[in-house]
């Protein structure tokens, strides 16, 4: 997370669209944070939430990949990283909306 000055507190307009990104991060996956990250590089704040949302839904398909190639404990894994999927999303989405930048935990940093 980084510190913002008063001069770098994001609009209500872009804590919003944050906001959905995460949380539509959660349905549909890699899909909002391509938009973001190729439609509104102006826009630092939501630039970086697009980022991450992408950065943290590759990480997630290549875990989930990986996983559901072993049997029983790997299902099981699986479970537990969707229910962290949801939770991680949700707590992006409350940083977002106080205009504060999250940082998925364990996220590879595929996109720079």
């Amino acid at each position: 997370m980084h510190d913002l000055t008063p001069s770098q507190v994001p609009s209500q307009d872009s804590r919003n669209i944050a906001v959905l990104v995460y949380l539509l991060t959660i349905f549909f996956s890699v899909i909002p944070g391509l938009v973001i990250y190729v439609l509104k590089k102006d826009d630092e704040f939501i630039f970086t939430a697009g980022k991450e949302a992408l950065n943290w839904s590759l990480t997630l398909m290549l875990a989930s990949l990986i996983l559901s190639l072993i049997p029983i404990l790997g299902w099981l894994a699986l479970a537990v990283l969707w229910l962290c999927n949801i939770v991680c999303s949700i707590l992006a989405a409350v940083n977002a909306s106080k205009g504060l930048f999250y940082r998925y935990p364990f996220t590879l940093r595929l996109i720079a």
